[in-house]
């Protein structure tokens, strides 16, 4: 199944997806040194894109075709360990990934964050 991993970091996912059977076609994220970690581990592209950029995420998405869009947005605003501050920015990203995904519309749709995060304001509003 054509996968496209969000929020990638160093790989985690898609190396699970991986092993699991799942075609990844490609990565997304915005720290420098989690991609040069991935681009040593992975074939497929991963590529340096902030996704609060919504459309320009779209635009790329959309031309690997993905079946499974998989992600685990920022957790920092949510989990037990931080501050729990929503309004730091990280939240949105939550936000942007539900509004990729609905512009996407693969048949499948994981993503990953911690439990409090379905307790929060944005997960409501997603």
């Amino acid at each position: 199944m054509k996968t496209i991993d969000l929020f990638a970091g160093c790989g985690g996912m898609s190396l699970g997806f991986m092993q699991a059977g799942f075609e990844i076609v490609a990565a997304v994220d915005n720290w420098r040194p989690a991609i040069t970690t991935y681009q040593q581990n992975f074939i497929h592209p991963i590529h340096e894109l902030d996704l609060a950029e919504v459309d320009e995420a779209i635009s790329l998405i959309k031309t690997y075709s993905p079946e499974l869009i998989i992600g685990g947005p920022p957790c920092q605003d949510f989990s037990s360990a931080g501050k729990r501050d929503e309004g730091l920015g990280r939240a949105n990203l939550t936000l942007d990934f539900v509004k990729i995904v609905l512009a996407i519309q693969p048949a499948w749709v994981i993503m990953e964050n911690v439990e409090r995060a379905r307790l929060s304001k944005i997960h409501q509003q997603a």
